[in-house]
């Protein structure tokens, strides 16, 4: 008997020491995972966005680099509250590029460091909103901080300076902040009268949660869905306390909660005045964006509103969940979804315990809060068809998205922990800790090694970033950085686009004196120019350029068709010299130099009268033909066209030249275009002029030549008659 109590007495002195033992390590445990682990997961996201950042991506692409575009009208001395760049631009993004220009320049980094920072603070304040919304579980704070570190959809647009970057960041602040008020203000209802919380706690702190709202708005369009969600949380508070609540506190709480929401509101009109004021004065401006890509638009929905949101709501909750993704080469591997396949599960589980909270838990519910959050942002991307699932439009679900994630992957976590002990009863302290730490190392190493694999190694090699991040644009840049003073760059422009749409990565890196019509202030010797083309502006542009001009011929830019009438080709090869022709992703470069009798372009007057009218739907009323080729190679030739009655398909014209022998030996064929482009059935009722270069034949025999002109349907080729003749004489060439 004495042998066994012995033997009992030194098992649970065994026990006591193993116990004693594991305590220091369990409290190193519990400090690292609730002090270091935070600054170490930041100093780990500063480390992922700052790695190889000025050359992946390796440019700026053109909307970021409208933004510094805006910031040097800042340092200009143009400060605004709007700027009319790339269908509008909300101002706080440029004042911030702004400061970082002038710190470091105009480079590509003045621009992607900004953003980087950004992304950081959504990081550490993301942790700080689910510490306050979960207050008793530090995992799921560690975990969606770790979660957005990860996350490949963060990453990409930490790096590459979209004003957008701004939206998770004050979202996150103001739902913070709100959480934080509706508890206040449950626990001051629970403590005082209605009417002394209402007076002395309840005007001020709603401000806090409004001035984030109001940042928001001030950064990117998708914010202004931000206050809804403070509506419908609110509504879906006030129907679970008639719910879960007895009917007295449901009477105390549900008018302290709109009042609330009124006075955050009253402070969200306060902070957004200025901007109310300039939509006031500029209507258009406010739905400028909006409207060009609204699933309402019946450019997107192609007269099926009900098919296209179906197919826009599925594509875009399939980004969540493994089965589709943006195809958007700039913001991720094409088609990669937000949350790769192998985390959808895990969002899945999230969303469901969530959703069952959101249903079931008293008032306040945190699960309610960050599910009307997700749901309320979502919208931004659902109402706008265009590349959907869209990435950039659903950045303002990316916190609850992995705060949701999060809470799946905890719970996932708990629920094997609790089925599966690793070790022993006797050591559950460290049992706890080591558990859920050993699963989620070896989960996020395997996640890590997978983003590093997308995004360092198959990004950058299977990605073509000519066009994305305007490669051909600093290639463009170096070369005007370095053009002798007596060049001048003739960057054409399509007169159907704005002329804000004008190349935004040329201009910010430049930053030197250009012009474009109707302002040319600074006409003369500009180092480049825009030029949309039409005929007053082609010939006021390039008569005010230098003597030497490198003329861009885009080969697949948004400007390709800018010379489609063929002007610019008409007016240098008349009145100047090709000295060069070169060839480059996206554009060539043409170099031309003015003729010495060259004082200034100009087109020739079409005066040599004509009456031809074709079948009662167009006619010639003058025509111009050239006395002389140029360098044996080329007849101008000219008309003037009038519009009889409309015309349902877009005519096109065939000059011929004609040998005496009746043989044809030239011929020049192109659709009709009105100056602003426009085939023949949306011709207003006014006269038209059409330049053309007839090609001609080396060795042309000397002779008297006729020009005709043939008018005929794109389609069936069949010709339209004048006069009773298809082919119509123009005039006569003396070819001496």
């Amino acid at each position: 008997m004495r042998r066994e109590k012995l033997e009992i007495r030194n098992e649970k002195l065994a026990v006591r020491n193993k116990k004693i033992f594991f305590l220091p390590l369990t409290f190193y445990l519990s400090f690292l995972t609730s002090h270091l682990s935070p600054f170490i997961i930041l100093l780990f996201a500063t480390a992922l966005r700052l790695a190889y950042l000025p050359t992946l991506p390796p440019g700026l692409n053109f909307d970021v680099a409208g933004g510094g575009v805006a910031a040097l009208d800042i340092l200009h001395g143009e400060p605004r509250i709007w700027w009319p760049i790339g269908g509008g631009k909300e101002p706080l993004w440029p004042y911030l590029i702004a400061l970082s220009t002038a710190m470091l320049g105009r480079q590509p980094l003045a621009i992607k460091l900004p953003a980087v920072a950004i992304s950081l603070l959504t990081i550490a304040v993301s942790y700080n909103l689910m510490r306050r919304l979960f207050p008793t579980n530090r995992w799921l704070a560690l975990l969606t901080m770790l979660l957005l570190t990860l996350s490949e959809w963060q990453l990409h647009f930490s790096r590459l300076g979209f004003r957008a970057i701004l939206l998770p960041l004050f979202a996150t602040l103001a739902m913070s902040h709100f959480w934080t008020h509706r508890k206040n203000q449950t626990s001051q209802l629970s403590k005082t009268s209605y009417f002394s919380f209402l007076t002395f706690h309840f005007p001020l702190r709603p401000s806090t949660t409004a001035l984030f709202l109001a940042l928001a708005i001030y950064s990117y369009l998708a914010a202004r869905l931000l206050p809804l969600i403070l509506l419908f949380f609110t509504i879906t508070e006030t129907r679970a306390d008639r719910f879960l609540k007895p009917v007295s506190s449901f009477r105390a709480s549900v008018p302290s909660a709109w009042c609330s929401l009124a006075i955050h509101y009253l402070w969200l009109a306060i902070f957004l005045s200025p901007l109310v004021f300039y939509f006031i004065q500029h209507p258009d401006d406010f739905v400028a964006r909006s409207s060009t890509v609204s699933i309402f638009n019946p450019t997107w929905n192609h007269g099926d509103l009900l098919g296209t949101l179906r197919q826009t709501t599925a594509e875009t909750l399939g980004t969540f969940f493994g089965l589709t993704g943006d195809a958007n080469p700039l913001v991720n591997l094409p088609h990669q979804p937000a949350i790769p396949i192998y985390l959808a599960p895990f969002f899945l589980i999230g969303l469901i315990i969530t959703l069952y909270h959101s249903l079931t838990a008293p008032t306040p519910s945190p699960y309610r809060l960050l599910l009307t959050w997700w749901l309320i942002m979502l919208f931004p991307a659902i109402l706008a068809p265009e590349g959907a699932p869209h990435h950039l439009r659903l950045l303002g679900t990316i916190v609850p998205t992995y705060a949701l994630l999060a809470i799946g992957l905890h719970s996932s976590v708990s629920f094997v922990n609790r089925q599966l002990p690793i070790i022993t009863t006797h050591y559950s302290p460290l049992t706890s800790h080591l558990s859920p730490l050993i699963f989620y190392f070896s989960f996020l190493i395997s996640h890590f090694l997978f983003l590093i694999s997308h995004f360092f190694i198959l990004w950058p090699h299977s990605t073509d970033f000519t066009l994305p991040v305007d490669l051909y644009a600093m290639r463009l840049v170096e070369d005007i950085a370095h053009a002798p003073a007596e060049v001048t760059y003739i960057i054409p422009m399509d007169i159907r686009a704005d002329i804000e749409a004008r190349h935004y990565t040329i201009d910010y890196l430049l930053d030197t004196p250009y012009s474009h019509p109707p302002n040319l202030a600074v006409a003369t010797n500009a180092p480049y120019m825009y030029l949309p083309v039409d005929e007053h502006n082609a010939e006021i542009c390039l008569s005010h350029a230098n003597h030497t001009m490198r003329v861009i011929r885009w080969t697949a830019d948004k400007h390709q068709a800018a010379d489609e009438k063929e002007l610019l080709t008409y007016l240098l090869t008349t009145q100047a010299t090709l000295l060069k022709h070169e060839s480059f992703p996206v554009y060539d470069v043409d170099t031309w130099q003015r003729n010495p009798e060259t004082t200034a372009f100009k087109l020739p007057a079409i005066n040599q009268p004509m009456a031809a009218n074709f079948d009662n739907l167009l006619r010639i009323d003058a025509a111009y033909i050239a006395t002389q080729t140029i360098h044996g190679a080329w007849l101008p030739v000219a008309i003037t066209l009038a519009p009889l009655s409309h015309m349902d398909v877009d005519y096109k014209v065939s000059f011929r030249l004609i040998a005496p022998n009746g043989k044809r030996v030239a011929q020049k064929d192109r659709t009709l275009r009105h100056n602003f482009h426009q085939g023949t059935s949306l011709w207003p009722p006014e006269t038209v002029n059409e330049y053309y270069l007839l090609p001609l034949p080396p060795h042309l025999a000397p002779a008297q030549y006729t020009v005709v002109i043939v008018l005929y349907h794109p389609d069936s080729q069949a010709p339209l008659v004048a006069n009773g003749l298809v082919e119509v004489p123009l005039g006569q060439f003396n070819l001496p």
